[in-house]
């Protein structure tokens, strides 16, 4: 019990140390804005995650997150 408790915390820490390296930042509206510009092709700016969370919930920034990196990997594989 305590040793999966402690694989668990590892993991999440991991996660989290990998969503912090990639994105700085734990707000799924700074993912979405990052993966926007990446996919555009112009350099990212921080801080436009604030500007989309007032205009989409967290919810909604994170499904066009998850869609952008399907449609990045869909992209990656064509190649």
């Amino acid at each position: 019990m305590i040793k999966t408790m402690g694989w668990t915390a590892i993991a999440v820490v991991v996660v989290v140390a990998g969503f912090l390296y990639r994105y700085e930042s734990l707000d799924p509206c700074e993912w979405m804005t990052q993966e926007l510009a990446e996919y555009a092709g112009v350099p990212g700016v921080q801080g436009l995650g604030g500007t989309a969370g007032v205009v989409m919930s967290t919810g909604e920034c994170l499904q066009n997150w998850m869609d952008l990196r399907v449609k990045g990997a869909e992209q990656y594989q064509e190649s």
